[in-house]
């Protein structure tokens, strides 16, 4: 069964920038109505991606200082990593498709 890494300032470098995998990021917060919206298609990507690509989830509140600094000013914002670096970024309620997308 596939998983989504929680993933906070600590564990980052382990977890995205050191993943042999392309890692898809989800910045979000609780309060969020977008990223509720959000959690069945990131949850479907990640099931249908299992293996391929790495799905990670930050809380920006509680992770502040990790959203600041790779400029994420919104929640839902979606970072695409490869290789230890940002590649591609989707922000708002955004369709499987576009998610997709960030992959090709």
């Amino acid at each position: 069964m596939f998983m989504l890494v929680n993933v906070t300032g600590d564990n980052f470098r382990y977890e995205v920038e050191e993943s042999p995998l392309p890692v898809l990021v989800e910045f979000y917060a609780s309060w969020c109505g977008k990223c509720a919206m959000m959690e069945d298609v990131v949850a479907e990507f990640a099931a249908d991606n299992e293996g391929r690509v790495k799905v990670c989830l930050v809380d920006s509140d509680s992770e502040e200082s990790l959203a600041e600094e790779l400029g994420v000013e919104k929640v839902p914002t979606f970072v695409v990593f490869r290789s230890g670096k940002a590649e591609g970024v989707a922000v708002g309620a955004v369709s499987r498709q576009t998610l997709d997308n960030l992959f090709r």
